[in-house]
């Protein structure tokens, strides 16, 4: 009977001779050598964006709690980014007004995934979009066009005390949640 498993493919040998003589996995070998797999097929599916919006209980026209409401969620949605080792190379902000009117402004940056650079570039958006001085009810903040890829640090801006913060608070996050570091201005 080996002699017969030796000469044969697995797929010609007879799925109750593959059951004798493995039991159970045999009969699971023997459907695998046949192609016969019953799982379903799940399409690769590449993630194109990371977002986070906030609908208010109540709308404001506080500044200070809008700011403070854009720099936790850039900062919250950028270390999402930092630990898929992802880059963003565009930043996306999104009002909604009390009338619920709803506008969003992009902008295209070069690719990073640093806290300071994401909110400066969200908080300019926001600016540009805040123009009717009406009650918000829904701030929104989405990054796109996502690659894979570390924070390229930069020559003249960026400070070796500054980097390894960044890396000291992401790993405080990464082993006690991401709600235990943050901003003073996030608060």
């Amino acid at each position: 009977m080996n002699g017969l498993l030796l000469q044969c493919g697995l797929s010609d040998i007879p799925e109750e001779m593959m059951q004798i003589l493995l039991g159970k996995n045999g009969s699971e070998l023997w459907r695998r050598a046949n192609g016969i797999d019953e799982t379903p097929v799940v399409p690769f599916h590449e993630q194109k964006s990371i977002s986070t919006e906030n609908t208010f209980g109540q709308d404001t026209i506080d500044m200070n709690f809008l700011r403070a409401e854009m720099l936790r969620m850039t900062e919250r949605i950028a270390f999402e980014l930092r630990k898929q080792n992802k880059l963003t190379g565009c930043v996306t902000v999104k009002l909604r007004y009390s009338n619920f009117d709803t506008f969003t402004k992009q902008q295209s940056i070069a690719y990073t995934n640093a806290d300071q650079i994401l909110f400066k570039t969200a908080k300019e958006l926001f600016e540009k979009l805040y123009d009717r001085r009406m009650l918000i009810r829904m701030l929104g903040i989405r990054f796109t066009n996502l690659i894979p890829g570390n924070y390229q640090i930069n020559l003249f801006e960026d400070t070796q005390e500054m980097i390894k913060l960044y890396q000291a608070i992401d790993s405080v996050k990464k082993r006690f949640g991401e709600k235990m570091v943050m901003k003073a201005g996030g608060m």
